[in-house]
């Protein structure tokens, strides 16, 4: 195994526990968006720190940013599907543009306008 491949599943191991907490009610949105920045920002200044990892940690940084994302927006729209009928369809699709916005918005600015 990379060493490289090593890290990745053990970042996504800790990406997941964070995410696990956040479904159990004890963080909010932001709050697990702003974690897991932290945990994406701390592995990309580990990798820069170690050179010999790989010569491209950005793509790590899109892989655990990816991850995060895909298993935040599947728990919305599972939500979602619960709570709504099979014929409104178009409007998860809907929410689904929404909420990825809405996930890359806090990423990127640390909390969403009110």
């Amino acid at each position: 195994m990379k060493c490289l491949d090593a890290i990745e599943g053990n970042v996504k191991a800790i990406l997941t526990r964070v995410f696990t907490i956040y479904r159990e009610g004890r963080l909010d949105d932001s709050e697990y968006i702003r974690n897991v920045k932290a945990v994406i920002e701390s592995t990309r200044d580990y990798v820069k720190k170690n050179p010999e990892i790989t010569d491209a940690p950005q793509i790590l940084d899109k892989v655990l940013y990816s991850y995060s994302k895909e298993i935040w927006l599947q728990n919305l729209k599972a939500s979602t599907e619960k709570e709504m009928s099979s014929d409104s369809e178009e409007v998860v699709s809907e929410d689904e543009g929404y909420h990825a916005y809405y996930f890359d918005y806090i990423y990127h600015h640390g909390t969403y306008p009110r």
